[in-house]
């Protein structure tokens, strides 16, 4: 049975990324695992379908996924993948984090803030940088 992967990122919020994760990233990825994909999630109805909405993704990381690839391009990375990380890892889930971003964002010599770092070594990911790094990885844990 193959596995399943949340993937997590704020790729869908604009025009000049959505190429990229529908065309680049989600193909890489499924060559390897099953995709969730919260953004092909419909918006619920009612006052509170952004309460709701985050309930859905939350509950899909906790109860569906194997994994989660966690895409923390950006300066500082998004507020809700890095939230995303952390509930993977809290239920058991490896997390692989992509940053292709050349900006360093954490503390000397690290990709982004180390708490975020630590939280993916625990979770038994690992860090990627490159789409062949990720690919690589995945290929690593699709076989587990």
């Amino acid at each position: 049975m193959r596995q399943t992967a949340y993937v997590a990122s704020p790729y869908g919020f604009a025009e000049s990324t959505r190429l990229f994760y529908t065309e680049q990233l989600l193909p890489l990825i499924t060559r390897h695992v099953d995709v969730i994909d919260p953004w092909a999630v419909d918006l619920p109805q009612g006052d509170d379908r952004w309460l709701a909405l985050g309930d859905i993704h939350l509950d899909s990381i906790a109860e569906r996924a194997d994994l989660l690839v966690a895409c923390l391009d950006q300066e500082p990375p998004d507020n809700g993948t890095v939230i995303e990380v952390a509930w993977a890892a809290a239920h058991g889930k490896p997390v692989i984090a992509y940053r292709n971003d050349l900006r360093q964002g954490g503390e000397e010599g690290l990709r982004y803030n180390l708490m975020i770092g630590a939280v993916v070594r625990r979770s038994g990911g690992t860090e990627v940088g490159s789409l062949a790094e990720l690919d690589d990885a995945l290929a690593r844990f699709a076989d587990t």
